[in-house]
């Protein structure tokens, strides 16, 4: 009677064994031995490769065991009954008088423990059939004698499976316990559905029939048992507005209830094992069953998403790792034990997370991440979260913060943005208490437009959830003149194209929808001048640059002294000949502070200067002649740059005086010094270890009204465009190494 095999109708089956023993004929005499020793089945462990190969016995643990008559048939042939203990071990006393052929076997079923209602069969139509698995047959048993019936192990496709999948059911009501004090009562009874031959491709749970169906190849895939169990404890529980539909990792925008029911369910799917110490508790898996290693079909680490990429509250990933990064720590047994994610402080427990999840979002009437959020700050059960909980949800694109452009409620505070520049970023969620709940945010902005000029403002990258409604309005912020919606029923981003009527200011609001489900997410939001020629693409147009086919050369670029006037002020080289002298530091003024040094002058003898700037102090020590191309200060960065130039380079060695040593740029052929500084230089000074040396005036970079660039607070094109996300040239400006 080795292996495993179904049992039908094996409910009550305790009564009717004693009720069999009280039967017995009269003057028979009832001995009494034991039954003992231990069910195992073979797992199968994974890790980030899928399956490992390593197939070690684990214990079939708090399983009914019946002791059974070899020869008899069904509720007869029971003589008694016991449950395994946390070892897969079991010792089951039996009362009987007659010599038999008999064995045991373990089911997965859990009526002999009191507190634990779960099982496992084969079928959702018919009477339950159960899985079970055997020890080998004591041929010709006599009652008195103990019998130790040894180590069973349940091996794959003969049963393991089965009391696999029982086995993640268990934890999962451990962890329940955990939760709620108590494991779920009978009530909450949960069954798994599982046969390998059912024809179930996919995994489901079934609330109606508080049941898990088990697609046929997932009787190893644990952490998807877990997953569809954590939709049971959210059922059971707590609250879920899912509307249900197709969905997968890679799906980033999805209805965010959608997401949040299936990322939450995967969160504490893993979380299960994260709780019981089991190791890799942030790796998810689905594989294709097969045998041998490998044979992944989805794969998800918790900790650190390096697969999907989505952004945003729209993503079950998302929300999964949002949640999974709240809880984990250092300790937890992941990828990289001892070590937690940089931007991730946070380690609350597991109670504080279902105590949302129980508590406030009974309440609610759209769950989803925004809920949780919200309700974590209103009924807040940790202190001092916030500021890590805004790290964590800007690490994934969840802009549940106020974006740089608050407080642009209405036409009065309208935040401007410049025509045909980059997209700027924008969120819905306003936070005026400033105690990290939402609340419903409006956005306007403000542009010049120019009459007769074509204009397209629309919303893009809708990210989170987002459905934006688009309104244009007059200068007087009253008059409404344009309103679009959604572009089709499948892209809730909106979009105005328009004529001025004449040159002056007008504003764009950019709101919710009003079949929204949600309050908030984020979108990006450009406006472009149709009549806009920009031929090398920097952001200028061809009336304001000054030579349209570079994209280096434009009102916003940074002057360099190379004979080229970058900035378009129509001055070349301005700020590279300080002194006045005419001559530029590229021209070989090696000391612009000083007018009387310069390539004209005349060599004074015995002054000890380079007077005429040949590499010769006083016509006779051989000294390089050090240029200085560049000397700026960006105020909006912080950072200084020179750029410099020396006779004697590659060889000679540059340095900034009073900040360091010059790197040699080979490509551009010139020194570099770009690092950030505490405050702007008035002058800089370049000394060669060949005894060259050249001064000059740190400067701002130009300013320039075209495309909005630049301004008198010292943001240049560079500053713009990293604020924005776009690619944008910056001179030849590069970190120091």
């Amino acid at each position: 009677m080795n292996g495993a095999f179904p049992v039908r109708g094996l409910r009550g089956l305790a009564l009717a064994m004693v009720t069999a023993c009280l039967g017995l004929g009269s003057g028979s005499a009832l001995a009494a031995w034991t039954a003992s020793g231990q069910f195992l089945y073979a797992d199968r462990v994974f890790d980030e490769t899928g399956f490992t190969g390593a197939e070690p016995p684990l214990p079939v643990r708090l399983a009914d065991v019946e002791v059974v008559d070899a020869n008899l048939s069904g509720k007869n042939a029971v003589l008694a009954t016991g449950a395994t203990d946390l070892q897969g071990n079991y010792e089951v006393f039996v009362a009987d008088n007659k010599l038999r052929d008999v064995y045991v076997r373990v089911i997965t079923t859990s009526d002999e423990t009191s507190d634990l209602n779960i099982d496992v069969h084969t079928s959702s139509s018919g009477k339950p059939v159960y899985y079970a698995g055997a020890t080998p047959t004591a041929q010709n048993h006599v009652p008195s004698t103990d019998v130790q019936f040894g180590a069973a192990v349940l091996g794959i496709g003969q049963g393991g499976e089965a009391f696999n999948i029982y086995d993640q059911m268990l934890q999962g009501t451990n962890y329940l316990a955990l939760l709620n004090g108590a494991r779920p009562e009978a009530t909450k009874h949960l069954s798994t559905i599982w046969a390998p031959t059912n024809g179930v491709t996919g995994s489901v749970y079934d609330a109606g029939a508080r049941a898990i169906i088990l697609r046929d190849s997932a009787g190893y895939d644990d952490t998807v048992v877990l997953h569809e169990m954590g939709h049971y404890a959210v059922h059971e529980y707590s609250l879920s507005h899912s509307p249900g539909g197709s969905h997968t990792f890679s799906q980033c925008n999805l209805d965010i209830r959608l997401a949040f029911d299936e990322g939450f369910a995967t969160f504490w799917g893993n979380s299960v094992r994260r709780a019981a110490g089991m190791p890799l508790s942030n790796i998810y898996l689905r594989s294709n069953g097969a045998p041998g290693p490998g044979n992944i079909v989805r794969l998800a680490d918790l900790e650190t998403d390096n697969l999907y990429f989505c952004r945003g509250a729209a993503g079950e990933v998302n929300v999964f790792t949002f949640l999974w990064d709240m809880v984990d720590g250092p300790t937890t047994p992941d990828s990289t034990p001892g070590i937690d994610d940089a931007m991730d402080s946070l380690s609350v427990p597991d109670a504080d997370i279902w105590a949302i999840m129980t508590g406030p979002l009974l309440t609610t009437t759209n769950n989803s991440l925004e809920d949780f959020w919200d309700s974590w700050f209103l009924n807040p059960p940790e202190a001092g979260t916030l500021s890590p909980m805004i790290d964590l949800s800007a690490e994934l694109g969840i802009d549940f913060v106020e974006d740089e452009w608050e407080v642009n409620d209405v036409y009065t505070q309208a935040a401007p943005i410049v025509v045909n520049a980059p997209p700027i970023h924008a969120s819905f969620f306003r936070d005026p208490d400033m105690d990290g709940a939402g609340a419903l945010d409006v956005d306007s902005f403000s542009f010049q437009a120019s009459a007769g000029s074509d204009y397209t403002i629309e919303t893009l990258a809708l990210i989170g959830g987002a459905d934006t409604d688009l309104r244009l309005w007059d200068s007087d912020g009253a008059t409404l003149l344009a309103v679009h919606h959604d572009r089709s029923s499948s892209d809730k981003s909106s979009r105005i194209d328009w004529t001025a009527p004449r040159t002056d200011q007008f504003y764009a609001e950019v709101s919710r929808g009003i079949a929204s489900v949600g309050e908030y997410g984020s979108y990006d939001l450009r406006i472009l001048n149709n009549s806009f020629v920009d031929v090398d693409e920097d952001g200028y147009d061809t009336i304001s640059d000054c030579n349209d086919n570079d994209p280096d050369v434009n009102p916003g670029a940074m002057e360099i002294c190379d004979g080229i006037d970058q900035d378009c002020d129509g001055v070349i080289d301005n700020g590279f000949d300080m002194d006045l002298d005419g001559y530029t530091t590229c021209q070989g003024d090696c000391d612009d502070d000083n007018p009387s040094v310069n390539p004209g002058a005349s060599e004074v003898p015995g002054n000890g200067v380079d007077d005429d700037c040949d590499g010769s102090i006083d016509g006779g020590i051989p000294v390089d002649v050090v240029s200085i191309l560049k000397a700026v200060w960006s105020s909006a960065q912080g950072w200084l740059i020179v750029e410099a130039t020396s006779t004697g380079q590659p060889d000679a060695v540059l340095t900034l005086d009073g900040f360091g040593i010059m790197d040699f740029d080979a490509v551009k052929e010139r020194y570099v010094y770009a690092a950030p500084e505490s405050g702007k230089p008035s002058y800089v000074t370049v000394t060669s270890s060949h005894l060259g040396s050249a001064t000059a005036v740190v400067r701002n970079p130009s300013g320039g009204s075209g495309g909005g660039e630049g301004g008198e607070d010292g943001r240049s094109a560079c500053n713009e465009s990293a604020e924005t996300g776009a690619t944008t040239k910056c001179g030849d400006l590069e970190p120091k190494q």
